[in-house]
């Protein structure tokens, strides 16, 4: 399409323009490279003298903190030396987009959220995976058996025209997590599929600011990646959608105006005092700290809460993500993928190293270096159905469910022009969805009516597509 051809074109441009500036002092990744990645002591002495070396660019989160520390292991294995260049996610967005943007050929495989991954493919800037999948023996497609992946995922990992970009390092769903203690001794029960009502009621019932506990800890900070991620399950599960198929902003119809009003109550009548003030972090601070009764957010939370030195292990329970009076369950799907540049000079090094990290012994290496609890969820069938992770995660059955039952491009009730759950998949949304974010937050706060804060937000969302040559 035209718009996307010079959105990629003027993205390179500017990409241009900062990689003058920065590369030189880029390098080679050399100065951030893993002690831990060099060849081991004992390799025999007739291998090359320069052997392959990989450079990854990663965010720095847990998952792949740890993918670091064990990449020795497959150094071990294949004499590939692997180095990470570890950034928070924002600075390693904008490092990979400098580097591949241009060709340079400074990493070798990137790290990618879900929002990202298609965008890279169709821009040329990662490699079409599935032919290199093809291209593998059949014993090595059954031992790393790609059926396993979690179905509902690939779609989340692709790009619509070019097909698979990415393989899922980690994935994640929403879902509802609450304290089974509390819930015994009100005499509550938490239905496996509740409808958002139903949540807000019992979160009403058990809301108790004198004994320090909310009834209900969900994101309530401004931000397309804070407020708005939470939110959007609830937008969709009251039949709205961002744009029609027109690309046409929805943002007052009577769904879109009956998820704010639903958002603003459980906020208000069952959340923490400030709760505009709580993003990810604090909410889920407040529910690992004891201090909430029920918790709606990403999957790979639930960890925390049953990890060893949490006080709150064992008093858990789950369930599916809430359905509203428009659709049935909301789940969504997320997380970080693998993919290769397609500037790479080590195409065939960087595929062994991605089906390594990604396959199902790299599961159990972690699982015996760090425990069960902390292998890569979201991404294998078989993890679930583990009987040793099944043992640490009770939580397992439903988050598995979450994952399945997610969909990708039908999210909505209505047809949509856009993929992508709570989060659309479209360059502009991250910029709409800080500024409607804010405004529901505003909202929230008393700020603004719901009338204005609408209009300004189908506003800001015309102009979007306007600018971005959607609608004229």
């Amino acid at each position: 399409m035209k718009k996307k051809f010079f959105k990629s074109l003027s993205l390179i441009i500017l990409s241009l323009a900062i990689f003058a500036v920065s590369f030189a002092g880029c390098g080679s990744g050399q100065n951030e490279q893993n002690p831990s990645a060099t060849t081991p002591e004992g390799t025999t002495a007739d291998q090359p003298k320069k052997s392959t070396e990989l450079v990854v660019a990663s965010v720095n989160n847990g998952p792949m903190v740890t993918m670091n520390e064990l990449s020795s292991e497959f150094t071990k294995e294949t004499g590939i030396k692997v180095t990470y260049v570890m950034l928070t996610e924002n600075d390693i967005r904008s490092k990979i987009q400098q580097d591949v943007a241009v060709g340079s050929g400074q990493f070798d495989l990137v790290t990618l959220g879900t929002n990202d991954i298609g965008t890279y493919l169709d821009n040329g800037w990662t490699t079409e995976l599935q032919p290199l999948f093809d291209k593998m023996s059949d014993a090595d497609k059954t031992a790393y058996d790609f059926d396993d992946l979690i179905k509902a995922n690939i779609p989340a990992y692709s790009s619509a025209t070019k097909g698979l970009a990415a393989i899922p390092l980690y994935g994640e769903s929403t879902m509802i997590m609450y304290r089974k203690d509390l819930f015994d001794a009100a005499g509550l029960t938490m239905p496996e599929e509740p409808t958002w009502e139903e949540v807000y009621q019992l979160a009403k019932k058990l809301h108790d600011p004198s004994k320090n506990i909310v009834g209900m800890a969900l994101r309530g900070k401004p931000g397309y990646g804070e407020n708005m991620y939470t939110f959007g399950a609830i937008l969709y599960g009251y039949g709205a959608q961002w744009f029609d198929m027109n690309w046409q902003p929805q943002l007052q119809t009577p769904e879109m105006k009956a998820a704010w009003e639903f958002y603003k109550k459980l906020e208000t009548e069952c959340g923490a005092k400030d709760v505009t003030s709580n993003g990810y972090t604090e909410t889920l601070n407040l529910m690992a700290s004891g201090n909430a009764a029920i918790y709606y957010d990403a999957t790979v939370s639930a960890a925390t809460f049953e990890a060893d030195n949490s006080p709150i292990k064992g008093k858990m329970g789950y369930a599916l993500s809430p359905s509203g009076p428009g659709k049935g369950n909301t789940q969504t799907i997320g997380g970080w993928g693998l993919a290769i540049t397609s500037s790479s000079k080590n195409q065939d090094a960087a595929f062994k190293y991605l089906t390594w990290v990604t396959g199902k012994d790299y599961v159990k290496l972690v699982a015996e270096k760090k425990g069960w609890i902390n292998v890569p969820s979201g991404a294998r069938t078989s993890t679930y159905k583990d009987a040793e992770y099944q043992k640490v995660a009770s939580f397992a059955d439903i988050t598995l469910k979450s994952l399945s039952g997610a969909s990708f491009d039908k999210q909505a009730v209505k047809q949509t022009p856009y993929t992508g759950n709570t989060l659309p998949n479209i360059p502009e949304y991250a910029s709409i969805g800080e500024q409607v974010g804010q405004l529901l937050a505003d909202y929230v706060s008393g700020g603004k009516s719901i009338d204005n804060a609408l209009a300004e937000s189908q506003k800001v969302a015309l102009q979007a597509m306007k600018d971005g040559g959607y609608i004229k």
